[in-house]
């Protein structure tokens, strides 16, 4: 009889780093075994369960942010996208994509829409703001604002307001502006589509790998160590702990600074934000409610939970902070002033972007065509290095830093972007937050299948899950990026000052930039200058006139001159001295160090015998007990080092004491 199915243990298995392997307890769980391996990786059923709820909850923002942002709240431009489309195409693109990952790939990821990529699709590829543009809307300071408008050219061959001269209509004569988008979303749409099938096309061909080995290893390291720290900083940002502030400080802990959105400290603004208080704020994003000393006690209260090692911890932590905002908050959405929803479910329906896809780019082509690369590169290096920073996590990158069946992830990726398209939103991607799924012990792709089904759900459950507040999401991002960041960076070549600068810069580059992407290319960027000019780059430098000045330069000792070693320039890696020391221990600087403050020491940090004031010469060793003697001191602990010193004993006048 098969033993029954049984909890993960904390163990783990030293061959493949993943936990010891279980046994499944019955006929449904053993039948699906061969295709999921969720015991042959160290997991079972309910823990799998487990990781996918978590995984939606910390994911589940996105229902709430993209529509926001694509509709153009978070800009003041109506793009023209509504907003129920954007959520209804968000739910379905994703819960469709994560199951591709869960039943394809067998990974424990989730797919969503590239946050980044959204902004950029109606900031940088709509541009709002175009007089008489694609589906423009009034803007101004009447009641005509927010109301669609439309424009025509007269006799003269002068562009009008139709509405504005329209004798007795409601925005006759009005003073607002009639503003649209330079580009359609139903052209950006098709650039979206494009970049998706161009997407699939490189995993099938097989150009994926070859670019992939492109990237230096000490990069895609950083890369995945940058992902921790860029998701930390996202949310800490949403936990409201940190807010903008104006130059030249630009950011700052949230003391209340008078932040207005789009601006950068308006004199005399006051949001009545700051870390003690706790309001509903609608004057731009989270829109939601701000409270970051509440938050700080979610994240307090889930950190003690994870160093206790507690299953579950991170959907305890959402449940804790969600729960109190909720009895904080208890007044309905509507009026502004709650977090409790208005209706439960509602019957959705998909009403202009659902295969709006438009490909008569005609004069906008070229502009276009660099949106539809930027879309393939942003989703194209972020998928890679989030890829990689999972997989360092997970324990199932090879020493290459190469990851089994990456490209059915991969083709997940693709078809995610391409069904985003045709429905109505941007460009889809692997999160990271994905790391929260793997942290409550999600090994499989049962985890992103029980994911899914959530976000199917939300289809008709949209304003009950929209309800998650961004203070109880934010500290479990904040505890995410430091498991992440943990097992790259020691990955990572910091021994090499040409490899180091490159990856710093890589790491930083992501939340400096607010884009994965970006810190990629700079990181690059720096690493392709830096080994040129230290003739690494290609092995026919080596050869090049002032490749050998160099080698002799940079290896040059100055040890003597300087009196310290400069790790990756000016000495060997690691130095010459004990095997236990760290790479940057200097054996001839501590000696000196040692004669100077302590001279009675010896290099074990050991009292020396010839101390005069502890001097006693060694007695032969006794008859009786054949126990050896040695001079009348004692051996005590340091406190700071553990390392044993001698002190006098009492007994010292004795002539002699026995050794312990």
């Amino acid at each position: 009889m098969a033993p029954k199915d049984v909890e993960r243990s904390d163990s783990v298995d030293s061959d493949n780093g993943m936990p010891p392997k279980t046994e499944p307890g019955n006929k449904v769980t053993r039948f699906l075994e061969p295709f999921f391996q969720v015991h042959t990786r160290g997991s079972n059923w309910l823990q799998e369960i487990r990781a996918g709820c978590c995984l939606f909850m910390t994911s589940a923002y996105i229902l709430f942010l993209n529509p926001i942002i694509l509709s153009g709240g978070t800009s003041g431009f109506n793009t023209g996208m509504p907003g129920d489309d954007v959520a209804l195409a968000t739910s379905v693109a994703t819960g469709c994509a994560t199951l591709l990952m869960g039943v394809v790939a067998n990974y424990p990821w989730v797919v969503s829409v590239q946050l980044g990529t959204n902004s950029y699709f109606v900031n940088s590829v709509l541009k709002l703001g175009v007089p008489c543009g694609a589906h423009p809307h009034f803007y101004g300071g009447d009641t005509c604002t927010g109301q669609p408008c439309s424009c025509s050219i007269d006799a003269s061959g002068e562009q009008v307001v139709n509405e504005r001269v329209l004798v007795g209509g409601p925005c006759f004569n009005t003073t607002a502006e009639c503003l649209g988008t330079e580009i359609p979303y139903e052209k950006a749409l098709a650039a979206t589509f494009l970049e998706g099938l161009v997407f699939l096309a490189i995993c099938f061909l097989g150009i994926r790998r070859w670019l992939l080995k492109l990237f230096p290893k000490s990069i895609l390291m950083a890369g995945a160590a940058g992902i921790g720290c860029f998701i930390s900083f996202v949310g800490v940002k949403d936990m409201g702990v940190i807010v903008a502030a104006p130059y030249p400080t630009l950011l700052s802990l949230n003391l209340g600074i008078p932040y207005v959105h789009g601006g950068w400290g308006k004199p005399g603004y006051d949001s009545k934000v700051s870390f003690n208080s706790c309001r509903m704020y609608q004057d731009g994003p989270p829109y939601s409610v701000v409270c970051p000393w509440l938050s700080v006690g979610g994240l307090i209260f889930t950190a003690i939970l994870l160093c206790w090692n507690i299953n579950g911890a991170f959907i305890m932590g959402i449940f804790f902070t969600m729960f109190i905002s909720w009895i904080k908050f208890p007044e309905k959405i509507s009026t502004g002033q709650g977090l409790v929803p208005d209706k439960v479910a509602y019957l959705p329906k998909f009403q202009e972007t659902a295969g709006a896809i438009d490909f008569q780019w005609g004069s906008q082509t070229g502009d276009l065509i660099i949106a539809f690369v930027t879309f393939l590169y942003l989703d194209f290096i972020g998928s890679c290095i989030t890829f990689v920073a999972m997989g360092e996590m997970t324990g199932i990158l090879d020493e290459k830093g190469n990851m089994p069946r990456s490209n059915m992830a991969f083709i997940a990726d693709g078809f995610g972007t391409m069904l985003g398209g045709l429905l109505g939103s941007s460009a889809l991607t692997t999160y990271v937050e994905s790391a929260s799924a793997v942290r409550e012990g999600g090994r499989t792709g049962i985890t992103a299948i029980v994911c899914a089904l959530f976000f199917f759900a939300a289809c008709f459950l949209s304003p009950l899950f929209s309800v998650i507040p961004a203070i109880a999401t934010g500290p479990i991002l904040a505890l995410i990026g430091v498991l992440i960041f943990m097992p790259s960076v020691f990955e990572i070549n910091w021994h090499d000052i040409t490899d180091a600068i490159p990856a710093f810069v890589t790491m930083l580059g992501m939340p400096f930039t607010h884009n994965i992407a970006y810190g990629i290319i700079g990181g690059l960027l720096v690493h392709v200058i830096i080994k040129f000019f230290t003739y690494q780059l290609f092995d026919f430098q080596h050869s090049w006139p002032g490749a050998a000045l160099y080698r002799r330069w940079a290896t040059a000792d100055v040890t003597k001159l300087m009196k310290m070693r400069m790790p990756g320039w000016n000495c060997e890696i690691p130095p010459t001295g004990r095997p236990e020391d760290p790479w940057y221990y200097d054996p001839s600087l501590e000696a000196v160090v040692r004669k100077k403050f302590f001279p009675d020491y010896d290099e074990n940090y050991q009292r020396k015998r010839s101390t005069p004031a502890l001097d006693v010469p060694p007695l032969p060793p006794s008859k009786d007990m054949g126990e050896t003697h040695v001079p009348a001191v004692a051996a005590v602990a340091t406190a700071d080092t553990g390392r044993p010193i001698h002190a006098p004993d009492d007994s010292a006048h004795h002539g002699h004491m026995h050794s312990t």
